[in-house]
């Protein structure tokens, strides 16, 4: 009896976090928002994660002053392999964890519509919602959780205080149908759902360093 209690308790836990996963899959606006490149679930499981890199960081390492919101605040290269047949565009999210609360998701950058045939976003993105110049023609950005619309670099409070940021990009088999004039990460995140080939992301860290 105690055996079937136990194998009950377990199974009760484990059908909770799939429905707490599947909850913040559905709403993204709790929980560890800045692994939502994990929290969206591919159209098909076979294909392999996106490998993402950048000129301007390693994996795990060290975020430049001046691409955080009081240094350059420009945005940093990024990088990744190409996405499986069907791919359309590409969008690129990248965010942080709040340091209020330690897992609400902070929003740094929003830009959807990428061509398929781009692998790659330079340095220093222009903060402009329709982006129509060289390898990004077509590609267009949405407003971060400040309302803002294009790249907003790291600000994770106290002097000393390091912060993980995520850049994540996900293969889609369509082009979103949504007005950046309005559409926000929210926004971008709905209309992904039921799109998604694969994703992949890479993680750098960021520390506000004194007097920034």
């Amino acid at each position: 009896m105690k055996n079937f209690i136990s194998r009950s308790a377990v199974s009760f836990a484990a059908v909770a976090l799939f429905a707490a996963a599947a909850y913040g899959q559905a709403d993204n606006a709790g929980g560890d928002g800045a692994m939502l490149a994990t929290k969206i679930p591919a159209l098909h499981g076979a294909a392999a994660p996106l490998r993402v890199t950048s000129s301007d960081f390693t994996s795990g390492g060290k975020l430049d002053d001046k691409y955080a919101f009081n240094g350059g605040n420009m945005s940093p290269g990024v990088s990744w392999a190409r996405g499986p047949a069907g791919t359309q565009s590409y969008a690129v999210l990248s965010e942080g964890v709040s340091f209020e609360d330690g897992h609400s998701a902070v929003v740094h950058w929003v830009i959807y519509n990428i061509p398929s045939s781009t692998t790659t976003l330079p340095q220093h993105v222009p903060n402009d919602p329709h982006l129509k110049t060289g390898a990004l023609n077509g590609a267009e950005q949405a407003k971060t959780g400040r309302g803002l619309v294009g790249y907003v670099g790291p600000r994770p409070g106290a002097v000393g205080r390091t912060v993980p940021y995520h850049f994540e990009v996900f293969a889609l088999d369509t082009h979103l149908d949504l007005d950046p004039d309005t559409a926000d990460r929210q926004a971008v995140v709905n209309a992904m759902k039921n799109h998604v080939l694969t994703s992949g992301e890479i993680v750098v860290n960021y520390t506000n360093h004194a007097g920034k």
